[in-house]
């Protein structure tokens, strides 16, 4: 059974759907899930929690062990996160939690699980700072590090670029990053002479992008979210911005995304964990299992995102049943179970060092082609190469 619940409305409006009858080999499993199904993160936490179904449904297939799927949206709001983990761990008393997009709603929402002792896994969330507070129950599958040297390494090795402009966010998951990369360039003898904040919420970028013509920089790097991709590529149109190609980091490549810009999303570069056909051979029937199953249910293909909520709530449910040994579940039984994780995945190998992290993570870098996303870099997971220089606002409409 799924519930979704918005915290619009005082209460929570109830939205069940049962499943078909089966033969239970198990006792339910209760998972709980937050993200933004409202508010400036919508399209991305909406694109998680169609993976988080996906997931649920396929488990109780499976397995067939029936699961309470309980979703809330947390508008994208940071009080809301933290509302929406005390209630599901609090009061609907799930035995995992997934979800979560941005650090900034996270934090807070891992520190609500941590108090009440409940096993949280997320997939947007990257800030290095979340695990450094030492959370027993908090998990994730992709982290700095791993995005960072994505878009280095291809500006250095694929593009050769000399100089690069860095626009980004404000926020703490896009400072770091920000600044990870120019760390990384500068190593490796690029110059960013452009290194400018913007405040959530920038309307006009055009007085960045102007220090951006001036400089004279190959590259454009935005480190930010959809409205700020949306926004610094309608502006760098106006502008006419002489760069020779646009790079983003997380939330490229959505539907939403392809849908919003149409023709502009075109030649647009961002990181990923995992496009179509790039799974690993050792996961590639997985990979092929997820895909029709999130087709069929809605016809449409999977993005990186869905596939991140898939294998975060499959994993969770997994942990919690395994942890079980088929007795009633419990937090710490859960937490050894994702511990004692270590295998090849449709994202690559999986498994959870000490604080949550993930040891094996590494992103690949895609480009925008046609309306699908193709892997350029790293050279071995690429399944296409890259156009360059190419960039969206100069694709003709």
């Amino acid at each position: 059974m799924t519930t979704t619940r918005s915290w619009a409305i005082a209460i929570g409006l109830a939205l069940a759907a049962a499943g078909p009858a089966r033969a239970a080999a198990g006792p339910q499993v209760k998972l709980g899930a937050h993200a933004p199904q409202t508010g400036s993160l919508a399209k991305h936490g909406i694109e998680q929690v169609k993976g988080i179904r996906v997931a649920a449904e396929e488990f109780e297939k499976r397995r067939g062990i029936p699961v309470e799927l309980v979703v809330y949206d947390d508008e994208s709001q940071p009080q809301k996160a933290v509302a929406a983990v005390e209630k599901l761990a609090g009061i609907d008393k799930v035995q995992g939690l997934v979800g979560g997009y941005g650090s900034n709603l996270v934090g807070p929402a891992s520190e609500a699980a941590e108090r009440y002792d409940t096993p949280y896994m997320t997939t947007g969330a990257v800030d290095t700072k979340l695990t450094a507070k030492g959370f027993k129950n908090f998990f994730r599958l992709n982290y700095m590090p791993g995005y960072a040297s994505a878009q280095s390494m291809t500006i250095r090795e694929l593009f050769q670029a000399k100089k690069v402009a860095i626009l980004y966010n404000s926020q703490s998951a896009t400072t770091e990053i920000a600044e990870e990369v120019r760390r990384q360039l500068a190593a490796g003898g690029v110059a960013v002479p452009v290194f400018e904040k913007f405040e959530k919420g920038t309307t006009n970028y055009k007085p960045l992008l102007l220090k951006v013509k001036d400089a004279g920089c190959e590259v454009l790097l935005v480190e930010g979210y959809f409205p700020d991709y949306a926004g610094t590529i309608k502006d760098a149109r106006i502008l006419a911005l002489p760069v020779k190609a646009y790079v983003g980091a997380w939330g490229i490549g959505t539907p939403e995304f392809i849908r919003e810009l149409g023709p502009m999303s075109e030649h647009v570069y961002g990181t990923s964990i995992w496009e179509l056909g790039t799974a690993p051979a050792a996961a590639r029937a997985e990979e092929t299992r997820f895909v029709e199953a999130y087709r069929a249910k809605y016809k449409e293909d999977p993005s990186y995102i869905a596939m991140l909520g898939y294998l975060s709530a499959e994993y969770m449910l997994d942990a919690i049943v395994k942890g079980a040994g088929g007795g009633a579940p419990s937090a710490a039984a859960t937490r050894q179970a994702l511990r004692a994780m270590d295998q090849v995945t449709p994202i690559g190998r999986v498994a959870f060092d000490e604080r949550g992290d993930p040891r094996h993570f590494t992103a690949v870098l895609f480009q925008t082609e046609g309306g699908k996303q193709v892997v350029v870099y790293p050279r071995d997971r690429a399944n296409g190469k890259a156009l360059y220089p190419a960039v969206p606002w100069n694709v003709a409409r």
